[in-house]
């Protein structure tokens, strides 16, 4: 039988290295499984190891990020499902990280938790990085005595959300090269290409053709001025970041988009999906309405949207429901302030907003794959249409000279 390499958890924390015959992976798994261990790393005599519990490559940083937290949650509540007790899983956990920022975040966890501090309450005060969300999900479970529960469901929100945000990144990377390239290709004609043409035909004492001035003007402006275009750009970048910044700015910017045709109806059902989700989370996790609200609406990220889920959450908490306020406030689709009623009356609220953010979450995805196959044509033609412009600039210069040559 196949030799395999392992590393396993005990119960009391000590992981244990050594070899096991198996038939495969899965079978040696179960073999330590049978024997009170939690298998951590498996791999085939020779062969690079394959870690169980981590499913990608721990970064290098020296700092804890996002995707250090998120393996940090899906660790911890596959050490407690498995029975582990809560302060041998962060002992584990410190020993394995390959981070040592994460190192010493679950260190600091452990010692607090070790001198009688709930989870909720160290991971608060260990790093920025658990934010609100996170540490009202933990103390949902603290309380419903379900931590490891609320810990993998957790796993699944952060799963769910950095997944979302991967496919927008991707979505967006070719539409983003080909509209540098085509821009790099337009430039480098008008300062290059275009002033060798006009600059033979200026010796001939002839007066340039109308289209030909024109964009011989765009590229002495690019060859000239250059620097002038970058200042005007940055300066422009720099004030749109202090007028998003800026509160005020902020919601007449998200007003605007909102009522933009295409990227509107995207905005809204985007930051549906998000609330949607959160507060599924969290109502599924025991949290109770209004706290979930409060939480909920800081997810949303277009101003307009979060002032009006605040008027919302303010009615919540004089004791009206969710859907009536929500029926009004007309910030939410129809069909998700639908879906959120029928939820409320037959007691499955959580069940039904979670249905609402898969439905606009693939909306979502729908949406921007027509928006970016349509925007890719649009790139294509207007570059197209830009250089045809420039080329015929050049034709008519080239005309020109033969009939001075006649």
């Amino acid at each position: 039988m196949p030799l395999f390499h392992y590393k396993a958890a005990r119960g009391d924390g000590q992981v244990d290295e050594g070899r096991i015959e198996a038939a495969d992976r899965d079978d040696a798994a179960r073999i330590l499984q049978g024997q009170g261990s939690i298998p951590i790393q498996i791999d085939s005599a020779g062969t690079a190891p394959v870690n169980i519990l981590r499913p990608s490559k721990r970064s290098d940083s020296s700092q804890a990020g996002s995707a250090d937290i998120d393996l940090f949650t899906l660790e911890l509540a596959t050490l407690l499902r498995a029975g582990l007790p809560l302060g041998q899983s962060l002992d584990t956990l410190a020993g394995l990280t390959e981070n040592p920022a994460m190192a010493r975040i679950a260190d600091a966890v452990n010692t607090e938790v070790r001198g009688g501090k709930p989870l909720s309450t160290a991971i608060e005060q260990a790093d920025p990085g658990f934010d609100r969300f996170y540490c009202n999900m933990v103390r949902a479970g603290e309380s419903s005595g379900a931590l490891d529960i609320a810990l993998e469901r957790l796993a699944a929100f952060r799963a769910n959300r950095s997944e979302m945000r991967q496919a927008l990144i991707s979505a967006l990377i070719y539409p983003a090269i080909l509209l540098s390239l085509a821009l790099i290709a337009v430039a480098v004609m008008l300062a290059f290409v275009v002033p060798q043409f006009t600059e033979m035909f200026a010796e001939a004492g002839r007066e340039l053709p109308m289209l030909t001035r024109i964009v011989a003007g765009a590229g002495e402006l690019v060859t000239g001025w250059w620097w002038l275009m970058i200042l005007l750009i940055g300066a422009a970048v720099w004030w749109l970041r202090r007028d998003w910044a800026d509160p005020t700015g902020r919601a007449l910017w998200d007003a605007r988009l909102l009522r933009m045709p295409m990227v509107g109806p995207l905005i809204r059902k985007l930051q549906t999906a998000r609330f949607a989700r959160t507060l599924s989370t969290l109502l599924a996790s025991g949290v109770h309405l209004l706290p979930a609200m409060e939480i909920a609406k800081e997810i949303v990220g277009n101003a307009v949207m979060a002032k009006a889920l605040n008027h919302v959450a303010q009615r919540v908490r004089e004791g009206e429901g969710l859907s009536k306020p929500l029926t009004e406030a007309q910030i939410l689709p129809s069909l998700a302030t639908q879906l959120i009623k029928l939820g409320e009356t037959s007691g499955k609220l959580e069940h039904l907003l979670s249905q609402v953010a898969d439905i606009y979450e693939r909306d979502v995805q729908t949406m921007l794959k027509r928006l970016l196959t349509l925007a890719e044509p649009v790139i294509i033609i207007t570059i197209a249409l830009l250089i045809t412009v420039i080329i015929l600039s050049v034709v008519l210069m080239i005309l020109e000279s033969n009939n001075l040559a006649f």
